[in-house]
C-alpha cells in the first residue's frame, strides 16, 4: 500500500468531512416559538404525508420508454427510514399516522395506464392525495438535480394550497436551505439525514416540546428575518429494519413499471418484485467529486447482519422479492460482516439474485468474497474506478491505486459467472483529453466486461465543484440547466445535441491532449468511448468470450435507447455468434429502421458502421472477422 492511501486511510475517521456551523444560527427556543405561531395557523391533526418526487427529467420523459420500463423504479427506501424513525416513536405513546407517497411510481403507472398520458399532468396526483389526507405535515424528499424542477413545482403548490406545514429534504434542500426559505418555499428544512430531525420538529409541532433532544441542521425562517438553522451536528445510526414501513410501499408493483438498472432486468425475473436493501451508511473515502461523505458525515455505519437478514427474510418469504439491489455507497467497509451474511444467504439457499450497480472498492476484493458473491445469487457488480490517470486518482482523492485496480480486476476476471462493470467519468474540472485518454486505456486493460462511461457532474456538497455556486444557483431559481450524467438521456430519442465546432467520432483522438475540452466536447468524447470500449472492443465479442453476457446486459440497457440503431447491430452480431439467426435478424431489421433520420447516418458513416449494416456476416466466424476489422480501422487512433 503507497504512502498515498496509508494517508487517505489514516483520515477516514477525522472529522475533515463535517459541515461547519453555518451563519444564521437559531435557538431551540426561537424554533419552539415558530412552530407554536404554525400550530395556531394551521388546522392540527394527526396525519404526516411523505413525499418522492418524479427520479428522472420529466422534459425528456417518452411514455414509449416507460412502458418499457425503461426508467428508474427505486423503492423510497429513505422514506422508509423516516417512516420507521416516526413510528417508533408512535409505538411509544405519539399518536400520529404517516403515509408514503412516491411519485415516481405513480407517473410510471399512469404512462402504463393511459396512452395519451400527459407527464406534465403529475401534479395531479399529489393534489388528489392532499385532498384524500389531508395532512398536517408535507415532507418533501429530493436527492438529486434531476428532481429540483419537480421539487419546487411543488413546494410552489403546497404553499400555495396553504393547508400543511411543508418540510423539504435530501440533498438538494441540504445544500439549498437559504435559497428555498428565502423563498418562503417550505417552513422546515432539514439538513443532512432526517430521522431524528423529523421527530425533533414533530414533537414540537404537535406541542411535545420535552419529547426529544435539541437536534442541529433544522432551518426555519420567521416572517421578517432571514434564514436561521440550529447549529450542531447530527448523525443517525441506523437500527432496526424497515418491515413495518413496507405496509405503506407496494415493493410487489414496482418491477411491473420501472427497473432498479439493467441488473434488475437481466436477473430474468418478468414480474417478480425486487427491492433495494441497505448494510451500510456513509463510505470511508473524501473523493472530491462526492458529496456523500459531507452528507452522512466521516463514519461508515452499519445495521446488524441479523436485522439485515430479518429485513431480507421478510420480502422473500412474506412479499415474493426475488432480486435485490445494495444501496451502499461503501458496501465492503465492514467486509467480515458482510461476508457473514452472504454465508447464511448460501445456508438459506433463498431463490434470489442480487446485484450491486453503485461500485464496490477495489481494495477490499478477495477471492473468498467474490466466490462468497457468486454462491449467494450476485449476478452483477460495478467497480468505481473513475479514472486511469495516476494524476487524477490523487486530485480527486480516489482510495485507490493504479496498480489497486489491476489486482482487483485479475481476481475479478477469474469469476466469469459474474457481469462485472467499471465506473468511469469524463469531464472532471480542469481535466485534460490526454487524461481522459488514459481512463479509456486504462478499461482496455483491466478487460471488464463493461465500462460504464459518465460524465462528470457538478454536484453540491463535493470539494471539487466549490466554485459552481453560480451553476447551482441558476438551477434552484428556475429548476433548469439541469443535466444529466449519462448526455443521451437528456433527450427522449436518445440523441446526443452538441453545438457545431467541436470534434465527433475518430477525429476526437486529434484533441489536444494537454487541451481542457469544453462541455459539448466532452460528450462527444463520452460518446465514442462507450462505441469503442463496449462495443467494438468488446471482450465478449471476440473467440473466447462469454456473449450471452454481452447479450444480456444490452438488451437490459436497450429497453432505455430503443432508437439506438448500433445498440441492435451489435446485438444482432452477437447473436449470430450463438447461431441464433432469428433473433439476429430481428435485431438488425431493427437497426436499419432506427438508422434513417440524419443523426444516426452521420454516426454510422463516423465508425464505419454502414459497412457492417448493408453487408452483414452471416454467421460466427465472418462476426469475428468484421468485429477485428472494425478494430483495426480505429486502433491507430487510440494506440499511443
Amino acid at each position: 500500500m503507497t504512502e498515498a492511501i496509508l494517508k487517505i486511510d489514516a483520515e477516514m475517521n477525522t472529522e475533515s468531512g463535517a459541515k461547519a456551523n453555518p451563519k444564521g444560527s437559531a435557538t431551540e427556543v426561537e424554533l419552539r416559538e415558530y412552530c407554536r405561531g404554525l400550530r395556531s395557523e394551521y388546522e392540527v391533526n394527526r396525519r404526516v404525508l411523505l413525499v418522492q418526487i418524479p427520479q428522472f427529467l420529466l422534459e425528456s420523459f417518452s411514455p414509449a420508454i416507460a412502458r418499457k420500463k425503461g426508467y428508474y423504479a427505486f423503492p423510497p427506501t429513505g422514506l422508509q427510514y423516516l417512516y420507521q424513525a416516526v413510528q417508533g416513536k408512535s409505538r411509544q405513546g405519539r399518536d400520529i399516522e404517516v403515509r408514503i407517497l412516491d411519485l415516481n411510481l405513480e407517473v410510471l403507472k399512469r404512462a402504463w395506464q393511459e396512452d395519451d398520458f400527459d407527464c406534465g399532468r403529475w401534479t395531479e396526483i399529489l393534489e388528489q392525495q392532499l385532498a384524500e389526507f389531508d395532512p398536517f405535515v408535507v415532507g418533501i424528499s429530493c436527492m438529486y438535480d434531476s428532481g429540483i424542477g419537480s421539487l419546487i413545482r411543488m413546494l410552489e403548490l403546497l404553499r400555495k394550497k396553504g393547508r400543511s406545514v411543508v418540510m423539504a429534504g435530501g440533498v438538494i434542500a441540504t445544500y439549498e436551505w437559504e435559497n428555498l426559505l428565502e423563498r418562503e418555499l417550505c417552513h422546515f428544512v432539514v439538513r443532512g439525514e432526517g430521522e431524528n430531525k423529523l421527530n425533533y420538529l414533530l414533537d414540537n409541532l404537535y406541542g411535545n416540546d420535552s419529547e426529544s433532544s435539541p437536534t442541529g441542521g433544522i432551518g426555519f425562517k420567521v416572517s421578517g428575518s432571514e434564514p436561521r438553522i440550529l447549529a450542531g451536528e447530527d448523525r443517525v445510526e441506523p437500527v432496526g429494519d424497515l418491515i413495518c414501513s413496507y405496509d405503506e410501499v407496494p415493493v410487489e408493483e414496482y418491477c411491473r413499471y420501472g427497473s432498479l438498472n439493467p441488473f434488475s432486468r437481466m436477473a430474468g425475473l418478468d414480474d417478480k418484485p425486487f427491492a433495494a436493501i441497505q448494510m451500510n451508511r456513509g463510505c470511508r473515502g473524501n473523493c472530491s467529486f462526492c458529496s456523500v461523505r459531507d452528507f452522512m458525515g466521516p463514519r461508515v455505519r452499519f445495521r446488524d447482519v441479523e436485522t439485515v437478514l430479518a429485513e431480507m427474510e421478510f420480502l422473500v418469504e412474506k412479499r415474493g422479492v426475488r432480486h435485490f439491489e445494495w444501496l451502499d455507497d461503501d458496501l465492503l467497509f465492514h467486509k467480515p460482516e458482510f461476508k457473514q451474511l452472504l454465508r447464511v444467504i448460501i445456508e438459506r439457499q433463498w431463490p434470489i439474485s442480487w446485484s450491486a450497480n453503485n461500485g464496490l472498492l477495489a481494495k477490499s476484493i478477495d477471492a473468498e468474497l467474490m466466490e462468497l458473491m457468486r454462491d449467494s445469487g450476485c449476478i452483477g457488480f460495478k467497480i468505481g474506478i473513475e479514472t486511469g490517470n495516476a494524476e487524477m486518482l490523487r486530485q480527486t482523492r480516489k482510495p485507490a491505486t493504479l496498480e489497486m485496480f489491476r489486482q482487483a480486476c485479475g481476481i475479478i476476471n477469474g469469476y466469469p459467472e459474474i457481469f462485472v462493470g467499471g465506473n468511469f467519468m469524463v469531464g472532471f474540472p480542469g481535466e485534460r483529453f490526454g487524461q481522459m485518454l488514459d481512463s479509456f486505456r486504462f478499461f482496455r486493460e483491466l478487460n471488464l466486461d463493461w465500462g460504464a462511461f459518465t460524465m462528470c457532474q457538478a454536484i453540491r456538497g463535493a470539494t471539487a465543484f466549490s466554485e459552481f455556486d453560480d451553476y447551482f444557483a441558476t438551477q434552484i431559481k428556475s429548476g433548469e440547466n439541469v443535466k444529466n450524467f449519462i448526455p443521451t438521456r437528456q433527450s427522449s430519442r436518445g440523441e446526443l445535441g452538441v453545438s457545431g465546432g467541436v470534434k465527433k467520432g475518430l477525429e476526437i483522438f486529434a484533441i489536444d491532449p494537454q487541451s481542457v475540452p469544453g462541455e459539448d466536447q466532452v460528450k462527444e468524447v463520452w460518446f465514442t468511448f462507450n462505441l469503442l470500449g463496449n462495443f467494438i472492443w468488446n471482450k465478449n465479442l471476440q473467440p473466447g468470450g462469454q456473449t450471452m453476457k454481452f447479450i444480456g446486459w444490452v438488451e437490459m440497457a436497450q429497453v432505455a435507447y430503443p432508437d439506438n440503431p448500433y445498440m441492435n447491430l451489435f446485438l444482432g452480431m452477437a447473436y449470430q455468434i450463438e447461431g441464433d439467426r432469428e433473433q439476429a435478424q430481428r435485431c438488425l431489421e431493427r437497426a436499419r429502421q432506427s438508422v434513417q433520420t440524419d443523426y444516426w447516418r452521420e454516426r454510422f458513416s463516423e465508425f464505419g458502421l454502414h459497412e457492417v449494416l448493408n453487408n452483414f456476416p452471416e454467421n460466427r466466424d465472418k462476426v469475428f472477422g468484421v468485429m477485428e476489422r472494425l478494430r483495426e480501422n480505429v486502433d491507430e487512433f487510440v494506440t499511443e
